[in-house]
């Protein structure tokens, strides 16, 4: 189980919260789940969990890591297969959409010993429906093993030890849902077929960049 991470400069820097002296950040058993908007720093921790020998990983036991990345999944990506698991994945994903391919790769991800878990966007592609399912997966995976989510998504953010690389980030986040639920209510009653301002509004409020 990994109880902390600090991040090395290279890492540190690029992530808009800890900056170059950035503080460790700390992880719970079970589900936990980095939060923030785009630009934050959320794959780029992810990442350094999973490969950087320079970020300081303090960990009870010597556990095996499984990073799983919705983009890896997604069969157009191209590329060669790393493994055969990849390659059947990949296989069945060519006769299935987006969402739904990355729905049954993660569904059907073996685990070769490892406990740590570590999943980037798992709601790539994938409606409501679909992303309560894998949440409700995620959530009884984390009862074997310590899983660290990466999201933008308040689906997923229900049940987990929530790590904010924002300022405040999920109150403004349930607001800004909140005022877009509103408007299109609102909309619906006066007879619209949606709020005009609806993007604007989310991005006003939430700001960020394009990435993770």
């Amino acid at each position: 189980m990994i109880n902390a991470i600090k991040l090395c400069i290279n890492h540190s820097t690029r992530v808009r919260k800890l900056g170059i002296t950035g503080a460790p950040l700390h992880l719970a058993s079970g589900y936990n789940v980095l939060i923030g908007p785009n630009g934050s720093g959320k794959s780029t921790v992810l990442n350094a969990i999973a490969s950087c020998r320079l970020c300081t990983v303090e960990k009870t036991d010597d556990d095996p890591i499984k990073y799983i990345t919705t983009e890896t999944l997604n069969p157009l990506v191209g590329g060669t297969f790393a493994s055969r698991e990849e390659m059947v994945q990949g296989i069945r994903a060519m006769f299935l959409s987006h969402g739904k391919g990355v729905l049954d790769s993660l569904g059907s991800q073996s685990h070769a010993g490892e406990t740590i878990i570590l999943i980037d966007s798992p709601e790539t592609g994938q409606d409501l429906e679909n992303s309560e399912s894998i949440h409700k997966g995620l959530l009884k995976m984390s009862e074997r093993y310590q899983v660290i989510v990466a999201t933008n998504s308040l689906v997923f953010m229900r049940g987990g030890n929530l790590i904010d690389l924002g300022e405040d980030y999920l109150p403004r986040l349930v607001k800004a849902t909140s005022n877009l639920a509103a408007s299109f209510i609102l909309a619906f009653k006066q007879g619209s077929s949606g709020p005009s301002r609806a993007g604007g509004m989310i991005s006003t409020e939430l700001g960020g960049d394009a990435g993770d």
